[in-house]
């Protein structure tokens, strides 16, 4: 019975990975209002209140003016401000988004969920802190590949109160609302930062504002701020490490899982033609699209209003509609992010642009990867996973599962984190760390097998930061044999990133008991490897970094590979790959024998 249990529970998850919220009696954080929290802010007083582990937290802070109406696609504003005590005891609403298996809302995938008022932020402080405290601030981004997600999901209580640093997350806009560039929106009179299209990165910029201005009110120090973020959290900091708007807004940051991946104004505005050109999800596509629809959905090719009219009906649409003109990928959506503006983001790549110059704010960096990136999303593939008897999940072909799970995750690793460890070590930045995250001490049975199918999967390191998001949803990820041991590894973690808050470098951790973490240089790349004790434990090792033309050697070399999976693997890796187009060499694919299949025919089957 302990096992049909668990393997509903796995189906549950991983049959869809749902990864929806937690049930109502463990969702997302309430607290009742105490007086004793009421903090002041520019805008006006705060009271919070105190988590059961006695935190102090004050949750749903506007940082920002709700970005709607004649708002919507502007760049920030100041936050109406008020008089009386506002409670800001419960999250904000999530931005705009689709539901998915991986956004962590609680609605059926495919479902628009969100509002666009949703430029709030959360802080969590240590019991007792006051204005004198001057703790060291954490500020932390969340993922979802920048068209889903929120802070709500990311309980920070324990990792505050345990390491003595106050914690802030915070919403940005999402997807086509964050990032949006358009002719008809470029007014004159508009800010060159608000003709960007980068209206996401500019929340950042605004909660970091707000950030310097307000945190010293709940005990922290506005000079000792230190970003991390996860996934798209950590490219969206790629962007913030070569944003003048953000200089001297952070003094170091934490990158898990992250890479430097930015798009084109083509791309972003342009007809859709191939990857590496117009978006599916330009400007012109999407707007061409809500035209049509407005015309009654003839499907001709419609023609634009004058600007003015056009750029009226583009901030009257209703999100619905909006949302309704995307161009999906089951659930979800991918659409250009991130734009490589001239202000504010450069207008070259990221790569090059840390290869030439360096980053514009020069800070400590710790940046790192888990290990089997990819199984997360291979275990989400109907083309790579089945149901084992209807019920287990598993992968169809387990040589093929490990061979692509691989492959992305050491692209991954190498566009993300040792290739721009290079970059900005060449360009001068000293205060490098690096980190492999692999702990997979899972359940294993004749059923089902969690180390091979998860691994050290995509996100899993963030039910060690954080109130646990993935284990509570997945029967047999934490469990009676392993608990103590991933508390351990937890508390290490925890410990490691206060730190690195504390000193600008992991060291031994806050504590100072824990093992030395050296420094990153490119004659001697060590590694801290962040694993269970019963599998050698954190540890540093002295690892030669896989590169992008180390894998395109080894892809060359897979003569066992059918060439139409050896060109998807190519194209997925190198070309549709989010924001790195760079990467993909049109001879290097003739050569690798991929002249009869265009890059279009093949996008997405190696996924």
């Amino acid at each position: 019975m302990r096992w049909l249990i668990l393997l509903i529970g796995i189906v549950l998850l991983v049959s869809g990975l749902t990864l929806r919220s937690l049930d109502p009696g463990d969702g997302p954080l309430r607290v009742p209002a105490d007086p004793s929290t009421q903090r002041s802010t520019k805008a006006g007083p705060v009271i919070g209140g105190i988590a059961p582990d006695g935190t102090a937290v004050w949750l749903g802070i506007p940082y920002a003016a709700a970005p709607v109406g004649e708002k919507r696609w502007r760049a920030p504003g100041p936050a109406r401000g008020w008089l009386n005590p506002r409670e800001a005891v419960s999250f904000a609403s999530p931005c705009p988004q689709l539901a998915g298996r991986l956004a962590l809302v609680d609605a059926k995938p495919g479902t628009l969920v969100g509002r666009e008022d949703c430029l709030y932020l959360n802080v969590f402080a240590p019991p007792g802190t006051t204005r004198a405290s001057g703790l060291p601030v954490m500020v932390y981004l969340h993922g979802g590949g920048n068209t889903f997600g929120s802070a709500s999901p990311y309980d920070a209580s324990r990792f505050a109160r345990e390491q003595g640093v106050v914690i802030v997350s915070f919403n940005y806009r999402l997807g086509i609302l964050g990032w949006f560039r358009h002719e008809a929106l470029r007014e004159s009179g508009n800010s060159a930062q608000e003709d960007s299209g980068n209206f996401a990165l500019l929340d950042m910029v605004a909660a970091l504002t707000w950030v310097r201005e307000n945190i010293q009110e709940f005990g922290g120090d506005p000079a000792r701020v230190t970003l991390f973020g996860q996934s798209a959290g950590a490219r969206n900091i790629y962007g913030l490490l070569a944003s003048p708007a953000a200089e001297g807004l952070f003094h170091g940051a934490i990158l898990q899982s992250g890479y430097p991946g930015t798009f084109t104004l083509d791309q972003a505005e342009d007809a859709y033609q191939a990857p590496g050109k117009g978006h599916r999800n330009s400007s012109f596509e999407l707007v061409q699209r809500w035209l049509v629809a407005a015309a009654g959905g003839s499907g001709a090719m419609a023609t634009e209003p004058p600007t003015r009219e056009l750029r009226r009906f583009l901030r009257g649409l209703d999100l619905a509609t909006l949302f309704r003109g995307i161009n999906r990928d089951g659930d979800a959506y991918r659409a250009p992010a991130l734009f490589r503006d001239g202000v504010v983001l450069p207008s070259q790549s990221l790569p090059e642009f840390f290869r030439r110059s360096g980053p514009v704010s020069r800070v400590p960096l710790l940046v790192g990867f888990n290990r089997d990136e990819m199984k997360l999303f291979l275990a989400l593939s109907p083309e790579q996973a089945t149901r084992r008897f209807g019920v287990a999940p598993a992968p169809i072909d387990r040589e093929r599962y490990d061979l692509l799970a691989r492959y992305h995750s050491a692209a991954w690793a190498a566009s993300g984190v040792y290739q721009p460890l290079i970059d900005l070590s060449a360009a001068g930045t000293t205060a490098l760390y690096a980190y492999r995250f692999d702990w997979d001490s899972m359940k294993r049975s004749w059923i089902v097998d969690l180390p091979q199918l998860l691994g050290a999967a995509h996100g899993l390191e963030l039910d060690f930061l954080f109130r646990p998001v993935l284990a509570p949803q997945v029967p047999g990820v934490i469990h009676r044999g392993n608990r103590s041991g991933a508390e351990r590894l937890g508390q290490s973690m925890r410990d490691y990133w206060a730190g690195f808050a504390y000193a600008g470098r992991p060291g031994s951790g806050r504590s100072g008991g824990r093992s030395a973490w050296p420094r990153w240089r490119s004659d001697e790349p060590r590694v801290m490897i962040l694993d269970a004790d019963d599998d050698g434990g954190i540890r540093s090792e002295q690892i030669a970094p896989l590169l992008v033309d180390d894998l395109k050697r080894e892809l060359a070399a897979e003569l066992q590979l059918p060439q139409r999976l050896r060109c998807a693997l190519y194209v997925d890796l190198f070309l549709a790959n989010n924001g790195l187009p760079e990467l993909f060499d049109a001879r290097e694919y003739r050569e690798l024998g991929c002249a009869p299949f265009p890059s279009g025919s093949v996008r997405g089957l190696s996924r």
